[in-house]
């Protein structure tokens, strides 16, 4: 191709791109608002319906993300691609951080296209990134117990219940002594705490009552004998404030992991470990997903569907059976962190 060629070829490409950018032929779109203008004034809009961590996580990824890339620039003026672009320069975070990035910044484009402030959104057609499975390295009730032996005693209560309910790491750090019913043995689930904010669950099937088994009401009769007066949250910290899920992980987890000598493993598989334990043991996959809060058995059998048993017991039954078998076989010690105290 010559040189004359090539410079056409070049007088097409940006060309193309005014068009895409509305600057064909000297014509500038009217509305010229920054970027930064309207997603303020959208996330405000916001504010008052969505929960307070989705608000706080949204004006997090604002603050982060997004204002630093597309800056002043005209809404209307933000094309396809510049999505893309914006996409492929995040820094390299999982692709499911990245689609929830994409999630208000869709809804933005999509707020401002039903206003007639654009003609439709340049997100339309942004595909959701492939995500990987979660990965799922469920503990033996034997490295259960050790776990939870070598665990500060503080945080014995906190682990044995992460290990007996499934419940997730939010949730468990938001309880409080008024959703535990020991007369009726249940666990209410109805909030989670995110960033330091509380607020209801995301999903309806979230708001679930928890199964109390035999070990786990007994812990937690412990921890509630031991509790200051007047302790709202079932599982504070050390100076009786909230707990905070990055500081036990880095602070409690992980030394308890290294002290134990078991395999290093992300907090989040003491849910996985209820559920494959459960499963593996008999019980009733529907009622594993009544625990865990899954509206149907679609995540059961996605996620755990190598786990599942033949069942013919009462629900619990063949868990316990075999913690207890577990017990005998070690040293006979009650399913506590250090034989049981806690402080």
């Amino acid at each position: 191709m010559g040189i004359h060629q090539r410079g056409k070829s070049n007088s097409i490409k940006d060309l193309l791109v005014k068009i895409a950018r509305r600057e064909h032929l000297e014509i500038i779109e009217g509305d010229t608002t920054p970027f930064s203008i309207y997603a303020s004034a959208w996330l405000e809009r916001k504010k008052a319906i969505l929960a307070r961590s989705t608000y706080g996580d949204y004006r997090s990824i604002w603050k982060k993300y997004v204002l630093p890339y597309f800056g002043n620039m005209p809404l209307c003026r933000v094309t396809r691609l510049d999505v893309e672009e914006f996409l492929g320069n995040l820094p390299d975070i999982s692709a499911k951080r990245k689609n929830n990035i994409m999630v208000p910044l869709k809804c933005l484009f999509n707020d401002a296209s039903r206003r007639e402030v654009i003609d439709e959104p340049p997100t339309e057609k942004i595909r959701r990134l492939k995500e990987r499975k979660p990965f799922i390295d469920p503990f033996s009730f034997r490295e259960m117990k050790l776990l939870l032996e070598h665990v500060d005693p503080h945080y014995g209560a906190y682990f044995t219940t992460a290990f007996l309910t499934g419940m997730r790491p939010n949730e468990l750090i938001a309880l409080k002594w008024s959703n535990v019913d020991f007369e009726m043995r249940c666990i209410t689930v109805r909030e989670g705490r995110v960033l330091g904010i509380e607020g209801p669950p995301k999903t309806m099937s979230s708001y679930r009552d928890i199964d109390m088994l035999d070990p786990l009401f007994e812990a937690l009769r412990k921890q509630r004998q031991e509790a200051p007066a007047g302790t709202a949250y079932v599982f504070p910290g050390k100076t009786g404030r909230p707990l905070e899920v990055n500081n036990l992980r880095k602070r409690v987890w992980y030394p308890a992991i290294a002290a134990a000598g078991l395999r290093r493993r992300t907090m989040y598989q003491t849910r996985h470990t209820f559920a494959s334990l459960m499963l593996s043991h008999g019980e009733d996959p529907l009622w594993v997903a009544r625990m865990l809060g899954h509206s149907s058995l679609h995540m059961i059998l996605k996620h755990y569907g190598k786990f599942i048993r033949n069942r013919s017991r009462k629900d619990g039954g063949r868990f316990l059976e075999g913690l207890k078998e577990a017990e005998t076989s070690a040293d006979g010690k009650a399913l506590s962190p250090r034989g049981g105290e806690n402080s």
